[in-house]
């Protein structure tokens, strides 16, 4: 459990926008740190039991990162019923809350935290909040060349490396891999820096999650896409950066990492991962116009009912993203009307 409320901490949890908004979403992602193996899945997952004469047309949008796994999904989910129309947009996170405001879609695909003045806009639209369900995570690496030698980096020297103002109390002069004990050839090469754009989930949970607010070094260098930015790494053997794990190719490698100084470096793809051992982990949220005082539409009830089964989390894995456990689906379909009675 220490290693549970370390993470959660890490990760930003205790400043999230609205407690009670966010709850289950929390949930699942301090017990979904607890896997017990890679890959594994919680025998305790509902099952997915399909329904007769399901109609209509489900549309998503949103996040870059989302929308790979929700591919399995619709894959998945018209496996039972081939007739449906379900379509993805993807317009990256900042759309997402948006577009289930406006009615352009019916599930957004939200890779970061959700706003403030999200939620604000929303509940102006709607009188109530916006429902937010975490149905699987991602293990965020930190990428170098595959030739670079760093054993490992702490939280603090990722802040350090990213961040402008150190607020985790590293060297504010991460000018070269000298100052992380690297030898020749690699310790007189400056560091350079790669990332996404600002409004992009993974540079926005990087900025709330490590760097604790702080604004992303100024000479950054920014790239439309993950695909792009490895690439760039890839090419370059001085680079780093950060993105989601399924994102690797052969060109890179990712860092084992540790929470702080003396403490032991856990690569992202290890057992002790798995085991909730490894320290950047971030929830991948479905947004949903849920008003309390009714239900969903029956397509939207089904889809979510499959998500979060077992068949929805084999999808996540397939994926190359991380499964959450019984409990927290449980929570999230709770939240939304869609319990055991259902």
């Amino acid at each position: 459990m220490r290693t549970l409320f370390r993470l959660l901490a890490i990760m930003g949890l205790a400043t999230s926008t609205g407690c009670l908004l966010i709850s289950v979403a929390g949930v699942a992602a301090a017990e979904a740190t607890v896997c017990p193996a890679a890959g594994a899945l919680d025998p305790n997952l509902p099952f997915y039991r399909p329904v007769k004469n399901l109609q209509g047309e489900l549309k998503l949008g949103g996040s870059n990162t989302l929308s790979h796994v929700a591919t399995f999904w619709i894959d998945g989910f018209k496996r039972f019923y081939p007739d449906l129309n379900i379509s993805v947009d993807v317009r990256g996170s900042r759309q997402a809350v948006h577009d289930v405001r406006d009615g352009q879609a019916d599930i957004g695909l939200l890779s970061r935290t959700i706003f403030p003045e999200e939620v604000q806009s929303f509940r102006q639209t709607h009188g109530f909040d916006p429902t937010v369900l975490t149905p699987c995570l991602e293990r965020t690496a930190i990428y170098v060349h595959k030739d670079n030698p760093i054993p490992g980096l702490t939280i603090p020297q990722v802040d350090a490396l990213f961040s402008q103002e150190c607020r985790r109390g590293g060297d504010k002069h991460c000018g070269t891999w000298r100052q992380f004990s690297l030898s020749e050839p690699w310790a007189g090469e400056p560091i350079v820096v790669h990332g996404r754009t600002k409004d992009t989930g993974s540079q926005v949970f990087l900025q709330q999650a490590v760097l604790l607010g702080s604004p992303l070094r100024e000479d950054l260098q920014t790239h439309r896409t993950n695909i792009e930015m490895l690439q760039a790494i890839a090419e370059a053997p001085n680079s780093i950066g950060f993105c989601g794990l399924s994102y690797a190719n052969p060109g890179v490698r990712a860092v084992p990492l540790a929470f702080a100084e003396g403490e032991e470096f856990v690569a992202i793809d290890s057992a002790a991962a798995a085991r909730g051992r490894y320290p950047l982990v971030r929830q991948l949220q479905l947004v949903v116009q849920h008003n309390p005082q009714g239900e969903l539409p029956a397509l939207q009830q089904e889809f979510i009912k499959y998500v979060f089964s077992r068949l929805g989390q084999e999808d996540v894995v397939k994926a190359g993203f991380q499964a959450i456990p019984a409990r927290p689906a449980r929570l999230a379909l709770d939240a939304v009307g869609l319990g055991v009675s259902r």
